[in-house]
């Protein structure tokens, strides 16, 4: 019973970030690093420890797909609003243009035409997901709506925490 407390306690005092990528990387001097690849979604993960607080980072090499919360909010929300503001009711032809413009692989050449390769959206993790959605802001000039309804992180926050730099 006094384990069961002490374990509740323990994991109520606990604040924890969502995932955030990165890669290994040799430095200069030989020795590996870890490069953040989304150093705003990063910097908004930390602004949640106060200044001096001992923190446990643990790093692994797997990491979680965007969420059904996420794909929801894309596909219910983000994309009509896109929609109905470009007059493109096509979703999928919308779908198509972002994944080429911030998803692309490479060009290659199939029985002798150009064919760009793109990533899947569901091949994204939950940040590199969020800042699918901020360069797709940036491309249209269509604030992306509240995500409160969607149980997701506010894209607002994470925008005002990297314009503060």
């Amino acid at each position: 019973m006094k384990e069961q407390y002490q374990s509740r306690v323990y994991k109520s005092n606990v604040t924890q970030t969502q995932t955030f990528a990165g890669v290994i990387r040799k430095g200069p001097n030989g020795k590996k690093k870890l490069i953040v690849k989304s150093p705003r979604w990063y910097e908004f993960q930390i602004s949640k420890f106060h200044d001096g607080e001992q923190v446990t980072l643990e790093v692994h090499n797997s990491k979680p797909k965007r969420s059904e919360q996420q794909n929801r909010y894309y596909w219910g929300a983000y994309l009509p609003l896109i929609a109905e503001e470009r007059g493109e009711p096509d979703l999928d032809r919308l779908h198509e243009l972002f994944k080429g413009k911030f998803l692309t692989k490479g060009i290659v050449e199939v029985l002798g035409e150009k064919v760009r390769m793109k990533k899947s959206t569901t091949e994204l993790g939950v940040g590199d997901f969020c800042q699918y959605i901020i360069n797709i802001e940036a491309m249209t000039g269509i604030q992306a709506p509240p995500t409160e309804n969607y149980d997701l992180i506010s894209l607002r926050d994470l925008k005002e925490l990297s314009t503060s730099e």
